[in-house]
């Protein structure tokens, strides 16, 4: 019944958006058959399953992965992996998943949910609305957010500068947390259509305190941010943030037609396509350092883990994603604890606090593997290894990684290395790239433009905008299509600001 609910919850919420988009442009009467007003129930079931599949497990961060070289496209060139991606490639996540599936529906959702005074349905969409946001303006840099979703009143929106939607996505995140504390709440109440945490609003409200503090952090080195200041905003949210693995944020998929986790519809499953493998630069760390969690991250290929180095000719023999994240029924990653004590553990190495900085990497580190312990073990079975052979390898990786470094700039890099390793496949680990420089890539093969000497630093403004609000978007002075990815976003100053990034 849960698994029927949650497939006609996500068609009848697109099917309402038509509606509700229609409206906005056309002066029609309201067939009394087919009603525009959608309970805060249906309306939340379809914002969560559009922004998990759409966004968070959908083009951003397929791309995002392969410029951070965890994953690899391997197929035919050219394609995004060498940075071939124009205005018309983006227009979907632009125009549609983001803007009108979710953050529309957002809107609506919170407008609602405070008429009605069933206020958890509204934090439970300001926190999403605001992640959301969060990855335009990362991917994008300046993009209408004060005059959008109002299109009678503003059919151009202007272009809000990234500094001001970052403010914004902290005011979001506050009025979600008000929400959330309410004592005045009225039914309905959040059920079975929480597909993250079926409404534990508890843990609503500590996955927006982290998002705070992942997004203070976002900043360290942004133009006029201190990053002493920005690393103690963080920590000031982490009190109230994640306490154990127990509080992980995720979407479980179910092997029904239609219903599978993403990555096994791009990657596995070939219903779009199959090109998404293991990096040759991922394969290589793991193996290198003897870390066992390639045994969860990857699937053998002809008995070996192997990797294709990005940007090279399609080739055979390549591992897939680990079943952990690829299966047609996993779980999709959201937000972690282990990635938490990543945030904190960065945060006190920033304020000098070195010993409160280990504590919390260690912590981190142990939480990556707790949360996979047994997806390492499944997957080292399939390898060959012994669980006797398998316990070692875990005691000697803990005893070479547990300890920080002594020189600053290693110790960094200690951090975000462990903190890359355990946001797999994650949108964030494109973030702390561009914002720490770690980990350190060489540019992948046959790039598109020879004259680029670094990961492209964003997206370029999609096609819908070029054509409908031609004015606003001409005036970020952002050059049209594949050019564009050498442009960087606001808070991407690294290393100028930041003298423990590699220089």
């Amino acid at each position: 019944m849960k698994n029927n609910f949650r497939h006609y919850t996500y068609l009848f919420i697109v099917s309402m958006l038509m509606l509700t988009s229609c409206q906005e442009f056309l002066d029609i009467n309201e067939d009394p058959n087919n009603p525009v007003d959608v309970a805060e129930p249906q309306l939340l079931g379809g914002v969560i399953a559009n922004f998990s599949y759409e966004v968070l497990g959908g083009y951003p961060v397929r791309v995002t992965n392969t410029w951070v070289q965890q994953t690899a496209y391997n197929g035919t060139l050219p394609h995004y992996g060498i940075y071939d991606i124009d205005e018309n490639a983006v227009n979907n996540l632009w125009t549609f998943f983001s803007y009108t599936d979710v953050m529309q529906n957002c809107k609506v959702l919170v407008e609602k949910s405070e008429r009605n005074g069933t206020y958890d349905y509204a934090g439970i969409a300001r926190t999403i609305w605001a992640w959301n946001m969060s990855i335009v303006t990362d991917l994008w840099n300046s993009a209408p957010y004060s005059q959008a979703w109002q299109q009678e009143s503003y059919p151009f929106p202007v272009y809000d500068s990234q500094e001001t939607i970052y403010e914004n996505i902290q005011t979001l995140l506050d009025e979600a947390i008000d929400n959330f504390d309410r004592t005045d709440k009225m039914a309905p109440f959040v059920g079975a259509e929480d597909f993250v945490y079926g409404g534990d609003i508890s843990k609503w409200r500590k996955m927006a305190h982290m998002l705070k503090a992942r997004f203070y952090l976002h900043l360290t080195y942004a133009p006029g941010k201190d990053a002493r200041t920005q690393a103690q905003l963080a920590l000031d949210q982490l009190s109230d943030a994640f306490t154990s693995n127990a509080d992980d944020a995720g979407y479980t998929y179910v092997d029904e037609e239609g219903q599978e986790n993403p990555w096994f519809q791009y990657t596995i499953d070939g219903k779009w396509d199959n090109n998404t493998q293991l990096s040759a630069h991922y394969v290589d760390l793991l193996l290198g350092s003897g870390d066992p969690r390639i045994h969860a991250q990857a699937q053998l290929q002809g008995g070996v883990y192997a990797g294709h180095p990005n940007g090279a000719p399609s080739a055979a023999n390549v591992s897939f994603l680990g079943n952990y994240y690829s299966d047609a029924d996993a779980a999709l990653d959201w937000l972690t604890f282990a990635e938490q004590k990543f945030i904190e553990a960065e945060a006190k190495f920033l304020l000098g606090d070195k010993t409160g900085a280990e504590a919390a990497y260690q912590e981190g580190v142990m939480a990556s593997f707790a949360k996979l312990s047994a997806a390492i073990s499944v997957g080292a079975t399939k390898a060959g290894v012994t669980a006797a052979e398998l316990d070692q390898a875990i005691d000697d990786y803990m005893a070479a990684n547990l300890d920080l470094v002594d020189q600053d700039n290693a110790a960094y890099r200690q951090i975000m290395i462990q903190k890359y390793i355990a946001n797999y496949l994650q949108f964030e680990t494109y973030n702390d790239y561009r914002r720490t420089g770690f980990p350190i890539l060489e540019m992948a093969q046959n790039v598109i433009q020879t004259d680029l000497n670094e990961v492209a630093s964003r997206f370029p403004y999609p096609s819908a905008e070029l054509n409908f609000n031609t004015d606003n978007v001409n005036a970020q002075g952002i050059p049209v299509g594949r050019r564009a990815v050498k442009e960087k976003v606001w808070w991407d100053s690294a290393p100028e600001n930041c003298t423990l990034c590699p220089q």
